[in-house]
């Protein structure tokens, strides 16, 4: 019997993950069943389980590649020579990914794993890996103090956290109400940042709007 390629492996394995994420999607992830997902996928029980164990198996695996696609988007910005554009891309670029039809259908459901993660232990190791860069993201943020291209009086940890929650906030409102308006939630956060973060040779401040200060941080590339 030929073995399967690496391909068609994949591919199963993203056939899985995509009936998973439409049952879990519709009818919630506790009264979703395994063989939910057998038939939601068209595949053999055996098929199913040669992946994944559990429903929990595959929550982390979905969880996985969004926490993979988080790291790379995250790397790019912290690796900017200006950190502030770095964040302002890093911020287009991630709603532009919550306006993609299949991340809003995984983050209803990461939403789900939000709540269970409360009580269940290994369901919030899932969780918890997509926090992991947070240390990274403050580490920056510490760094761009000490060359003066953020303003003194910002505290690392509390942007940092800020960042997240507007973030997380968003996929939570995004989960009870599919049509809101992502680009004019992205623009506000971007208007925000760059407000706070501008900086002025002296005197108060001036909150420039959607744009951040050339002594701040340097042109910030469109789009």
């Amino acid at each position: 019997m030929p073995r399967i390629t690496e391909a068609r492996r994949n591919a199963q394995r993203a056939r899985i993950l995509d009936a998973a994420l439409t049952c879990f999607d519709r009818n919630g992830f506790h009264r979703t069943t395994m063989q939910d997902i057998v038939s939601e996928s068209e595949l053999s029980p055996g098929a199913i389980y040669g992946y994944f164990d559990s429903k929990v198996a595959i929550v982390e695996a979905v969880g996985a590649e969004r926490h993979q696609l988080e790291r790379e988007l995250l790397a790019e910005a912290l690796h900017s020579a200006d950190p502030i554009a770095g964040m302002i891309t890093f911020v287009k670029r991630y709603f532009a990914w919550l306006g993609d039809s299949r991340e809003l259908r995984s983050r209803r459901v990461a939403v789900q794993v939000w709540a269970e993660a409360l009580h269940d232990t290994r369901m919030r190791a899932s969780v918890d890996a997509g926090l992991a860069p947070l240390p990274e993201i403050v580490r920056a943020i510490r760094g761009a103090k000490r060359r003066k291209r953020v303003p003194s009086t910002v505290n690392p940890e509390g942007l940092a956290r800020v960042l997240l929650a507007l973030i997380q906030g968003f996929v939570l409102q995004q989960a009870w109400q599919s049509d809101v308006d992502i680009n004019g939630y992205r623009d506000t956060v971007l208007a925000m940042l760059e407000s706070s973060l501008a900086r002025v040779p002296s005197g108060p401040r001036v909150f420039r709007k959607n744009r951040v200060s050339k002594r701040a941080s340097g042109p910030v590339t469109p789009g």
